[in-house]
């Protein structure tokens, strides 16, 4: 039986360094304090797992079991550290653009109102898409168990880099383009939308209020909400998965539903603009290209299968 042979065990572990590093450095530069014993869980959890993919890569080999693992730590590694780094840009942010993306949308013939009024029109739509925006930290585990287990290594290591490059630029471009959503801008309470529960509309503003006045100085991954308008996350994730899960032949038409929804649900389960879904899009696309490139630069070689007893052989795409 075969199994694709991964390019290489580098993976996403230098970017993850290199926003660790910024991270700090942005801390100090802002003057923030990051709580540490918030980030006990995290590294515990990243060690185990690299702990066990050491094993599953040298005493049992198991080529598939620790490319799995190796992608869990890095996925969890580096969402905590794009965590903390989205904080620290947002303390030293200028100028809010909420004005400027609602005017874009506007332009571009987009009604967030009228959209929200539908939607809420709409209850038992406004669940399935509030359910379908929620399920990010389930499809990403599932998506690099899926491709590990099924033997798609090249794949799950492109993934993985793919989801870290849309995470880095998305936080670097909230640096110089913070905004506090469309509830928080039109200034929209639970009375304007009676039969929706969204699932981000203003759980950000308090934290970014705070980073932005200096009255939140401390950093704790315990507390953490999604705070990045533009571009959006949601969105580029939504694109990811759709990628990812495009070459698991029974996983193709599901995944491509759920992100459908999850995409159409990010402008009112997360407040965002169009222009933020747009962007978030484009950044997916991008990250997919660079991740591409980067994963056949780093081990062109690794291209051939790699002989393995371990699990079924992988269909065909």
């Amino acid at each position: 039986m075969f199994a694709e042979r991964p390019r290489g065990r580098v993976g996403s572990w230098p970017l993850i360094a290199a926003m660790l590093v910024a991270t700090g450095v942005w801390m100090a530069i802002a003057g923030l304090r990051f709580a540490w014993d918030s980030a006990l869980v995290t590294l515990g959890a990243c060690l185990g797992l690299e702990a066990l993919a050491l094993v599953y890569r040298t005493r049992r080999p198991e080529p598939r079991i620790a490319a799995t693992l190796d992608g869990l730590a890095q996925v969890i590694a580096f969402s905590a550290c794009a965590a903390a780094l989205s904080y620290a840009v947002a303390s030293t942010g200028g100028p809010l653009w909420d004005a400027t993306f609602y005017a874009w949308d506007q332009r571009l013939g987009l009604d967030w109102r009228a959209y929200l009024a539908f939607v809420d029109g709409h209850p038992r739509l406004g669940l399935v898409l509030s359910l379908a925006y929620r399920s990010l930290i389930l499809q990403t585990m599932l998506a690099v168990i899926l491709l590990g287990f099924s033997g798609r290594l090249r794949a799950l290591q492109d993934f993985v880099l793919a989801f870290a490059i849309a995470g880095t630029v998305t936080v670097l471009i909230s640096a110089l383009t913070p905004a506090m959503a469309n509830f928080e801008f039109l200034g929209l309470s639970p009375a304007d939308f009676p039969q929706l529960e969204p699932a981000a509309a203003d759980v950000h503003v308090a934290d970014l209020t705070g980073l932005r006045d200096g009255t939140l100085r401390t950093i704790s991954l315990d507390r953490v909400e999604g705070i990045i308008t533009f571009p959006s996350f949601h969105a580029a994730l939504g694109g990811l998965y759709i990628w990812a899960f495009w070459s698991v032949r029974a996983a193709r038409f599901p995944a491509l539903l759920v992100n459908a929804l999850l995409i159409a649900a990010t402008p009112i389960d997360g407040g965002h603009y169009f222009v933020d879904v747009i962007a978030g899009l484009v950044v997916a696309a991008l990250a997919i290209c660079a991740a591409r490139a980067l994963g056949g630069r780093w081990a062109p070689e690794a291209d051939r299968p790699l002989v393995s007893g371990s699990g079924p052989a992988p269909e065909r795409a």
